[in-house]
């Protein structure tokens, strides 16, 4: 699905859910990728079609959406075929399939700090021998001498030819 085929479907889908939905119910109801929703969330937002109430859980880099809510001009839009072609014309064959992360965020994540956030995920969840093991082996990456380097991100998520 391109980007302004989603940004149709979004506007359709909360007026025909008078106007306001949640972010996990509007990801099953179109039935499309969380993350690329997300993206498309904000862009509609920046643009004004909608209002996103969000939160940021700790230590997350993202805002977490909690209720999608259609303003006028996304209403509007949606009821209105002539400006719904005119803002997201069908012709758009473009799809955003690339992980954004904010410049000043880009190299802020080192394999250290990878590590870091999956020992306390290990100290969370796992407990006993399982727990002493998996911290063990972290433990011994963490003295790997390039554990300071920042990920490179482009190799997590690499862009699609």
């Amino acid at each position: 699905m391109t980007n302004n085929e989603l940004s149709r479907k979004v506007l359709k889908t909360l007026v025909a859910k008078s106007g306001s939905m949640r972010f996990k119910e509007l990801v099953e109801t179109l039935g499309t990728d969380a993350r690329a929703l997300f993206k498309n969330l904000f862009f509609l937002e920046e643009k004004g079609f909608l209002q996103l109430s969000t939160s940021y859980p700790p230590e997350s880099v993202y805002p977490q959406i909690h209720l999608v809510r259609l303003r006028k001009r996304g209403e509007d839009a949606a009821k209105d075929p002539a400006r719904l072609d005119s803002a997201f014309p069908l012709s758009d064959d473009t799809t955003d399939t690339r992980l954004h992360i904010p410049p000043e965020l880009n190299h802020t994540l080192t394999f250290h700090k990878a590590l870091d956030l999956l020992a306390a995920r290990v100290r969370q969840n796992l407990a006993g021998d399982d727990r002493d093991a998996a911290l063990e082996k972290i433990e011994s990456l963490l003295q790997l001498p390039f554990s300071h380097e920042a990920v490179p991100l482009e190799a997590i998520v690499p862009e699609k030819p």
